[in-house]
């Protein structure tokens, strides 16, 4: 299983674009595109597995990240 870097949702490849169930566009993306990396999910600040609840990427700790300057998750390429 394949996930976008910034939203945690899983992606496809449709043409030459990624796209989720909630379509090509990353609201968490800083240019709105997904960005694929691998599963498990890892935080690359924290290292903790993650995944996603609503909109927001969560690990067995919460949806804040302590190591985070956003204070956000954000998943390792």
């Amino acid at each position: 299983m394949a996930v976008c870097k910034y939203c945690g949702r899983e992606v496809k490849a449709r043409g030459n674009s990624l796209v989720s169930d909630h379509g090509a566009n990353c609201p968490a993306s800083p240019h709105k595109k997904h960005v694929m990396v691998s599963s498990p999910p890892f935080c690359v600040y924290c290292g903790r597995e993650t995944k996603v609840r609503g909109n927001d990427l969560v690990t067995s700790y919460g949806s804040h990240c302590y190591a985070s300057p956003t204070k956000k998750h954000l998943l390792q390429e």
